[in-house]
């Protein structure tokens, strides 16, 4: 039941504190997560999805577009502790507030965590982006 409930509330997180900008900035956030221990997981997808859906692209095309170069940055960014802080450090300038910023590290926590375990990669990932987001 613990994990059901754990689910229900990753998925329903509220992005509305978000702006668009940030929504994008969490994304990739999320995607870099999701490449942290090269393990993908259903929920980590549905929570990124779940910030992607509350977007606003001008097209379908433009929605894939964004998509796809996020986990391209993901992908690149995510090669070496050093790349990913750098990566995060830029993201970090999107979350101005400290409330801001922590709502989008407690998203990544939750979403890293949704397996019931953060593998070592993860924590290194949880620690460098609570160093770059001043937590």
């Amino acid at each position: 039941m613990h994990d059901l409930w754990k689910i229900l509330l990753l998925i329903a997180m509220d992005f509305k504190q978000f702006s668009d900008v940030q929504k994008r900035a969490l994304f990739d956030l999320l995607v870099l997560g999701m490449y942290a221990d090269g393990n993908l997981d259903l929920i980590e997808d549905e929570k990124a999805r779940r910030v992607l859906d509350a977007i606003e692209f001008t097209s379908d095309g433009d929605r894939q577009r964004f998509m796809d170069d996020s986990f391209t940055r993901a992908r690149k960014h995510g090669a070496s502790i050093e790349a990913s802080r750098l990566y995060i450090s830029a993201i970090a300038k999107h979350f101005p507030t400290l409330e801001i910023r922590r709502n989008a590290y407690t998203a990544l926590e939750d979403s890293l965590s949704s397996d019931n375990r953060i593998a070592d990669q993860e924590s290194k990932l949880l620690v460098v982006v609570s160093e770059e987001f001043k937590l």
